[in-house]
């Protein structure tokens, strides 16, 4: 994938203000703001460390001479994976062998991933015997070409997790509640997390409905789930690798990615001589350097059932794309256009929309978005929203 010119999304308005004057915004100054990064991405551009633009040939390059590549994502990102797919394409190029580790699949069924591995199991029907609509919930179809290009080319796959419901024992009864059985699953060490990881593992913590942040056996209980999770995904990274004999693709969420807190700082632990590299999204917002080795643009966005998409760029909701036979399409939506209010709620983040959209429920009324076009703001009334029917 060659990058993409500045050209080519330098379609709206919103070019006007460039995208690296993140600090600044869109305000005129005589001194212009430093630059976080220095050209105007595309989604699925990449980025070097310093925010310059980095060539799809020249990651490869480097992620190539990596025994393990760890590639961060949002689990709901069309994007990210996307992105993860021409990654693993590039380093499995030319007969390479690589193998791919996934946060998303248990340990506990390698078995059904080796009789996927040895193409018992096609990709069609992978979905329903590791149970995945139970299991790990998000969409297995945004995953899929990612399993179809392992079949393809014949790559090992392996589950890095431990049982999700042994997260909530580990949570409410710590390691000494847990049964002999149950302990087995997890690592036999637990890897700590970083001292400089500790105040935002308290936030995220904090952003736990019923928790207390401020509560020590709590922040006790949920640096130890952290840990274990993350030591965890590298102790059977490590192990793949081993009887694999391959590099290993690591894929996760981004939380365990980021600055090398997460599964890195264990792989060191664990495979200190090993050569590690981490790739991750950049949303558009503030960059951070420290964050991965390289990084894929991939801003906020989100498929409505109303036939567009819609793309956060500069803290504006764009719509990028409208589906000629949808309701949007048929109200009046067109890309380019930019949704300043649902339901009186300015749209700053994709969860204005799902705020509208949950008032527009609660009052029965018909669901209005204030539209930017060209310049001009108007309302548009897109009608009440379908009924969604529970489950007797």
């Amino acid at each position: 994938m060659a990058l993409n010119t500045i050209n080519k999304c330098a379609r709206t308005a919103l070019v006007l203000c460039a995208l690296f004057f993140v600090l600044g915004g869109c305000v005129k100054k005589n001194i212009p703001p430093e630059m976080a990064v220095s050209f105007l991405p595309c989604s699925e551009d990449y980025l070097d460390p310093v925010g310059d633009s980095l060539s799809y040939d020249k990651l490869m390059s480097e992620a190539a001479k990596a025994d393990y590549v760890l590639i961060g994502e949002g689990h709901t990102s069309i994007c990210d994976h996307k992105a993860q797919f021409e990654i693993i394409k590039g380093l499995s190029d030319g007969h390479r062998k690589i193998a791919i580790g996934l946060e998303m699949v248990t340990a506990q069924k390698q078995d059904i991933l080796n009789r996927f591995n040895l193409g018992q199991i096609p990709v069609s029907e992978l979905s329903k015997e590791l149970d995945w609509e139970n299991d790990w919930r998000f969409d297995f179809k945004m995953f899929e070409p990612i399993f179809e290009l392992a079949e393809k080319r014949r790559l090992t796959v392996a589950g890095l997790n431990f049982p999700f419901w042994l997260v909530k024992e580990v949570r409410t009864k710590g390691l000494e509640g847990l049964s002999p059985e149950n302990r087995a699953m997890l690592p036999k060490e637990v890897i700590p997390p970083a001292a400089e990881q500790e105040e935002g593992l308290k936030e995220v913590l904090a952003m736990h409905q019923g928790r207390d942040a401020a509560d020590p056996k709590q922040i006790e209980r949920f640096f130890l789930v952290q840990s274990l999770w993350d030591t965890g995904m590298a102790e059977k990274a490590v192990k793949l690798r081993k009887s694999s004999g391959h590099p290993v693709v690591i894929l996760a969420g981004g939380g365990h990615v980021e600055h090398g807190w997460g599964i890195f700082r264990r792989l060191k632990v664990l495979d200190p001589q090993a050569g590690i590299m981490t790739i991750m999204p950049w949303r558009g917002g503030e960059f951070y350097p420290t964050a991965a080795d390289s990084f894929f643009y991939c801003p906020p966005s989100y498929e409505s059932r109303m036939g567009m998409i819609i793309e956060m760029r500069q803290g504006r909701a764009v719509i990028t794309a409208v589906k000629r036979d949808r309701k949007g399409y048929k109200k009046g939506l067109r890309p380019g256009d930019i949704i300043t209010e649902v339901q009186g709620f300015p749209v700053t983040s994709l969860s204005a929309m799902h705020m509208g959209g949950s008032k527009a429920h609660k009052e029965d009324k018909p669901l209005v978005f204030k539209i930017e076009r060209r310049g001009e703001l108007f309302d548009l009334d897109m009608g009440k929203l379908p009924r969604v029917k529970k489950d007797k």
